[in-house]
């Protein structure tokens, strides 16, 4: 036991050159490439993280992109709805004035035909009116008058009555 606690220069001497040796040849063979391999896993890691933040970022390019083209859209249908709107308010009031245009036209010459037809009763009424009249003064003075007086009574008796109705 003694000898534990003694160490032996010779058996330090080799135990360092076996371990140096071992660390070049596991620097040359297996630390390069394991760091190389882990240098290569954290450029990966790092050119996933900048894919990811780049594409995060075009993400919200395109979203504000689409926000602002479903804006513009939303503002341009209701501008088509606020013309189609007062296109309609136009038609209907065009609508309207044609129809109560038309309705006037429409009372006008219904008026006018019925102001026609009346004065044509009255001519027809007042022809009759001297018919009989004639009938009556000629049945009274049958014997008394010729063709030519009773035109000339006819005439004048429907000139009395066209000036008597001028005058209502």
């Amino acid at each position: 036991m003694e000898n534990l606690l003694n160490p032996d220069t010779g058996l330090i001497i080799w135990t360092i050159v076996s371990f140096a040796v071992l660390v070049l040849l596991l620097s040359k063979v297996a630390w390069k490439p394991l760091i190389k391999a882990l240098k290569d896993r954290e450029d990966g890691i790092r050119k996933a993280i900048d894919d990811a933040s780049s594409a995060k970022t075009s993400a919200d390019q395109i979203k504000a992109q689409y926000e602002g083209e479903l804006t513009k859209a939303q503002e341009k249908a209701a501008g088509f709805i606020a013309q189609a709107q007062a296109e309609s308010q136009k038609l209907r009031e065009q609508m309207l004035k044609d129809a109560e245009a038309e309705a006037r036209r429409l009372m006008e010459q219904t008026k006018r035909q019925l102001e026609e037809e009346k004065l044509k009763l009255s001519r027809e009424l007042k022809q009759e009116v001297a018919n009989l009249s004639v009938r009556v003064a000629e049945k009274l003075l049958r014997h008394s008058m010729n063709a030519k007086e009773q035109e000339s009574l006819v005439s004048g008796f429907l000139k009395d009555l066209e000036k008597e109705s001028q005058a209502n």
